[in-house]
């Protein structure tokens, strides 16, 4: 049974904070190491973009995201 369409909102929204947050903490260590801001940004933003493209992938893999089933299906 797949979730609602409600839940998988829910379910991209969390993708989205948690990638959020990883992002903002790769940043921060990024720069605490030496890296200017702006190297500090695009490597938030890349871990940003590596994190979520996890998330997304493991929940369409295992049925949470996706198509919605119609009344045929």
């Amino acid at each position: 049974m797949r979730p609602t369409f409600p839940v998988q909102v829910l379910l991209a929204l969390l993708s989205f904070v948690s990638s959020l947050l990883a992002a903002v903490v790769a940043g921060v260590l990024s720069h605490e190491t030496g890296a200017s801001p702006a190297g500090a940004v695009l490597y938030g933003g890349g871990a940003f973009v590596g994190w979520m493209s996890l998330c997304v992938t493991v929940l369409t893999a295992l049925g949470l995201l996706g198509h919605q089933g119609g009344p045929g299906e």
